[in-house]
């Protein structure tokens, strides 16, 4: 499954990897993008990995696999428990503070935060229960309907971001991800990471 990802070539070439292909628009309303095994398996892993952090535990894992690769994604974005949005820096991210002082930014946090997560949290469902069918079914390609692409934007924005806070992505990352051995452990993910930026691109083109 997703170790024949790992095969991938890197660098500049990461652009020509699938990156799903899209046909339609969203005004149109026949949006779709088809996605191979190895990008429906990898795109639900990261769903259900940053589910689970927000603290969402109502569906049924994917990401527990024998596979290497699998098993690398866990270990970065899992690094911490679910519900330690103080302290762990992806959730930091992606449930900021709204003030500078503390005791503001708490009072502001306890009425907002709980919505906050229940939003990302369907925005995240809604794109795994549109991938749990071609995976559970092992499809070898799949063409997605994409009925609300505002809530894919949002999901894989928010995907991106974990992924970002966990491999320390700065301005020159790309730089050094072209350097980087393919022995490398981290450059399989900072590819994912590309990846995912190639989707939100090509799908705010098809807007």
């Amino acid at each position: 499954m997703c170790s024949d990802y790992m095969n991938m070539v890197y660098g500049q070439l990461y652009k020509e990897m699938i990156m799903g292909e899209f046909k339609g628009t969203s005004a149109t309303g026949d949006l779709t993008v088809a996605l191979s095994n190895d990008e429906l398996h990898i795109l639900i892993n990261l769903v259900e990995q940053l589910l689970e952090l927000l603290g969402e535990r109502n569906f049924t894992h994917h990401y527990q696999s024998d596979d290497p690769f699998a098993q690398l994604m866990a270990a970065q974005l899992m690094s911490m428990e679910p519900l330690s949005a103080p302290e762990d820096p992806v959730l930091n991210r992606l449930l900021p503070n709204a003030y500078a002082d503390p005791d503001a930014a708490d009072e502001f946090r306890k009425f907002t935060e709980p919505r906050l997560r229940q939003i990302k949290q369907q925005h995240l469902m809604y794109l795994r229960e549109q991938l749990v069918f071609p995976v559970d079914h092992e499809l070898p390609k799949a063409d997605i309907s994409i009925s609300d692409a505002q809530q894919w934007l949002l999901a894989l924005n928010d995907l991106r971001l974990a992924l970002a806070v966990r491999l320390e992505v700065e301005t020159d990352t790309f730089e050094k991800f072209e350097l980087m051995p393919d022995s490398e452990p981290k450059k399989s993910l900072l590819a994912v990471y590309f990846w995912l930026g190639g989707i939100q691109e090509k799908l705010l083109d098809h807007l």
